[in-house]
């Protein structure tokens, strides 16, 4: 098997004022996926000669990315954009498309949006979007009870 360019991987926000409609957010750079994960507990008992454990409920890291940050840019800004969505502490749709056609989409806030503004290159902000209830992942529902 050969490896498969991430070049190409979209992000889109679907507001939840505006649902069915998924916008892709502008300037992405660098985009860290959703890890999956579960905390481990040891069930180990002093009678048993090996230890033993069991995991625990599914977990989701953020997501992280870069943008080119540009104040004019509808998905990036405080009247439509990221900004808005970490004022207002919305919770909001989002759909992750990566090029091997894996799609992502859950159910998110804005957690943190930094921007950086260098002496000798561009402005950026990086923005972490935290995942939140059940999600879908090529189709298959994930959580919800």
């Amino acid at each position: 098997m050969q490896g498969i360019s991430s070049h190409g991987t979209v992000i889109s926000r679907q507001p939840a004022a505006t649902p069915g409609v998924f916008t892709p957010i502008g300037e992405l750079g660098d985009i860290t996926m959703p890890g999956l994960s579960r905390n481990e507990f040891e069930t180990t008992s002093h009678n048993q000669d090996i230890d033993s454990y069991v995991l625990g409920v599914l977990r989701r890291e953020a997501v992280v990315f870069p943008v080119f940050f540009n104040k004019n840019d509808g998905t990036q800004n405080a009247e439509t954009g990221l900004q808005k969505a970490i004022i207002d502490n919305s919770v909001d749709g989002y759909m992750i498309e990566q090029p091997d056609g894996q799609v992502w989409i859950f159910s998110g806030g804005v957690q943190a949006m930094t921007q950086a503004a260098p002496v000798d290159g561009v402005q950026t902000a990086n923005v972490t979007i935290r995942p939140t209830g059940a999600f879908i992942l090529n189709g298959v529902v994930v959580g919800g009870l």
